[in-house]
C-alpha cells in the first residue's frame, strides 16, 4: 500500500494564543503534550501546533510503518535525516530528500494512526 500523509503540525510562536485563534474559528479541542506541543483532539487527520515560529507551509508527516527502515531508505536515497524524535503520539523524524525538499515521517503509537 502506498504512504499517505499521517500527521501534521503547524509552526506558531505563541501556542496559547494559536490554541484561542484556532479553536475559536474552527472549533478545535487540544491537549497540551509538552511545553513546545499542542495536539488536536477533535480532527479526522491527526495535527497539532509546534511551538518555534509562524510558518507559510505545514510540516507534513507521512504515516510508516516502520520508521527505521523508512530512515534509512531515504539515506540509501541520497537524503538526509535528523534525529529521531519519541511522543506519546510516536515516532517522528525530519528528512530531506535528495534535491533538498524537507518531509517528514511519522510512525504512530498505539491509539493515534
Amino acid at each position: 500500500m502506498p504512504v499517505e500523509l499521517g500527521y501534521y503540525t503547524l509552526s506558531v510562536r505563541d501556542l496559547d494564543r494559536a490554541a484561542a485563534f484556532y479553536g475559536a474559528l474552527f472549533g478545535w479541542e487540544f491537549k497540551r503534550e509538552h511545553e513546545t506541543y499542542l495536539h488536536v483532539t477533535n480532527t479526522t487527520v491527526p495535527m497539532g501546533f509546534v511551538a518555534g515560529g509562524p510558518s507559510s507551509q505545514p510540516n507534513l508527516y507521512y504515516h510508516v510503518t516502520d520508521i527505521d527502515a523508512a530512515v534509512e531508505r531515504v539515506r540509501e536515497l541520497g537524503g538526509r535525516t535528523g534525529e529521531l524524535l519519541d511522543s506519546k503520539s510516536g515516532r517522528g523524524c525530519t528528512c530531506t530528500d535528495d534535491q533538498g525538499t524537507e518531509l517528514g515521517l511519522w510512525q504512530p503509537a498505539p491509539g493515534f494512526a
